[in-house]
């Protein structure tokens, strides 16, 4: 997954010493279930969507239809259809499946994880959208659960756990209306922005201005950014990523639920394409090579699928002023290129919406939809066909292609169009950067013994911590290599400071050998190189081979 804070504070791992295993007594540490269990997704289940000119094609069975993979045909392994929120029975070919996916006559109940964007939000849009989200809360069914977080730029705080009371779930909502949003900031970053270029491309004429913003340069046929234009380029991409990031950790945070999951993303207005919406146009724009090939939503997409969840975004903001009558603008060309740039924008930003839709086999629900974005949702997905497979998992990070056909003209089919073959690394370090911004326990919590040396002085405003980690013998999964027992594990740290910011977690490497007594502890002495400035780390350490995590979370003033 790429990262483009490049304004971020960073951890630096300067020296890893080789593990010696001193002889220190220590208690059996005490496990703490919960958030921090490695999802291990083996089978794939994927929710399809069939219709004929709108309507809901139902009795169709296993072989009307064919699973590709990377272009491959794969077999179906399990196979059910529900219809208005039940599992029916199938023909003879789908009963000759020895494990179905569901037990026919069996109610089939939907979580619904609901995503408040506060950050992009404008107040009164927000809270618009949330109390009718609170209006259509009676249209859930009895086996339906909810969930509901919110992210503020920096915290993303759980409102609500899955719950089916809608006196709880109200509650809530009603106290996401209170919380604040942040959304005429950026409405006015974004005019700051675009009045300083107004006056970048004018020209004196008495005491009027003639000329109108940008127009755009060109190089080999592309429009280009100058510096301050990157700049907002950088600024804007940088605000998009902390909310895909938020959105991505809370799916990790809400991965455990059987049976069908959907979150509902409350968007306050994400663009695509960061350099082609700050120069309100939809021509791809070169910029200095730091957002090329970027796709912002690419890591929510692929934990989404990855997961099982489908993705319904939903547009807070709907048909917003497009800049027409402005009495800051000079002339009416300025007036007519401030309203096709806004316009343009707002297209930008509801493509990323629908991108994420199509990805995952969900629907966006834009402009005059949001008023009715619960009952949709519910609507779409309460009939569906629901197939299984397992795939040949080569645990290399890469995306495959999903494609679902039906053997029949005519039908149109939606699902999600592939799945993340995550290495159990990526897998693990996602769980890390989740539990940070999400400030949830890992398996272990507090389990690890952390301590700090003195900090020295590294270059400009950065410091060397000296770490000491012990960790417990007895929990981690020695192997006979050599006459000697020896260990493979992965220490990763996360950090926050005091802006909210966080470093990319790294992955340290370390071999621990020896032959240790079950009551001891390995000592582990290394460097953090960090800012001047005060931090919050989660330090985990990861056992591969028993899936052992033991972590603890401390914080530094430096």
């Amino acid at each position: 997954m790429k990262n483009h804070r490049t304004m971020l504070r960073s951890i630096s791992w300067l020296a890893v010493a080789l593990l010696t295993i001193p002889i220190v007594a220590r208690a059996e540490p005490e496990q703490v279930p919960g958030f921090g269990e490695i999802v291990d997704v083996r089978v794939i289940n994927l929710e399809v969507v069939v219709t004929d000119r709108g309507d809901r094609v139902k009795g169709l069975e296993l072989d009307d239809f064919q699973l590709l993979v990377d272009g491959e045909e794969v077999p179906v392994e399990y196979f059910s259809e529900v219809r208005e929120g039940w599992a029916v029975e199938g023909n003879e070919s789908a009963d000759a499946f020895a494990m179905p996916a569901l037990e026919p006559g069996e109610a089939v109940g939907t979580k619904y994880l609901v995503f408040v964007d506060d950050f992009f939000a404008i107040p009164s849009y927000r809270d618009r959208v949330l109390g009718q989200l609170a209006e259509q809360l009676p249209l859930l069914g009895a086996d339906d659960r909810m969930a509901i977080v919110a992210f503020d730029g920096e915290e993303v705080e759980m409102l609500s756990s899955w719950t089916r009371s809608l006196a709880e779930l109200g509650a809530a909502l009603d106290q996401a209306t209170k919380r604040r949003a942040y959304g005429l900031q950026r409405l006015s970053e974004q005019r700051q922005f675009d009045t300083t270029e107004r006056f970048r491309g004018r020209s004196f004429r008495g005491t009027r201005f003639s000329s109108t913003a940008f127009r755009g340069r060109r190089s080999g046929g592309l429009l280009t950014l100058d510096e301050l234009e990157r700049q907002r380029a950088r600024e804007v991409a940088l605000q998009v990523e902390q909310v895909a990031d938020a959105a991505t950790s809370a799916l990790r945070a809400f991965a455990r639920p059987e049976g069908r999951k959907v979150m509902l993303l409350l968007s306050g207005g994400w663009p695509s394409s960061i350099s082609s919406w700050v120069a309100g146009t939809f021509e791809p724009v070169l910029d200095d090579g730091s957002l090329n090939d970027w796709e912002p939503f690419a890591a929510l997409a692929e934990t989404a699928n990855r997961l099982g969840y489908t993705l319904y975004p939903v547009d807070i903001n709907g048909i917003e002023n497009n800049g027409f009558g402005s009495a800051e603008l000079g002339n009416v060309a300025e007036s007519t290129l401030l309203a096709e740039q806004n316009s343009n924008r707002e297209q930008l930003e509801e493509d990323s919406l629908i991108e994420l839709a199509v990805a995952t086999g969900g629907q966006a629900l834009l402009d005059g939809a949001r008023s009715t974005a619960l009952e949709r949702v519910v609507e779409d997905t309460r009939s569906y066909y629901w197939l299984g497979f397992t795939p040949d998992w080569k645990e290399d990070d890469a995306n495959r292609d999903v494609k679902v056909e039906v053997r029949r003209k005519g039908i149109n089919v939606r699902t999600r169009e592939g799945f993340s073959d995550l290495s159990r690394e990526s897998e693990v370090t996602m769980l890390v950067e989740s539990a940070q911004l999400f400030d949830l326990p890992l398996l272990g919590d507090g389990s690890l013994t952390v301590s700090f040396g003195e900090p020295t002085g590294a270059g400009f405003k950065k410091v060397l911590l000296p770490l000491r980690l012990e960790i417990p013998v007895d929990s981690i999964t020695l192997l006979g290599i050599g006459g000697k027992a020896a260990a493979e594990l992965e220490i990763r740290v996360a950090a926050t400071d005091a802006h909210g910011d966080r470093a990319d977690v790294s992955v340290i490497p370390i071999v621990l050998s020896g032959t240790p007594a079950s009551s001891q502890v390995a000592v582990l002495e290394t460097q953090l190189k960090l800012r001047r400035q005060p931090h919050r780390l989660l330090i985990s350490l990861y056992d591969p081979t028993s899936g052992n995590m033991f972590s603890k979370r401390v914080e530094v003033t430096l």
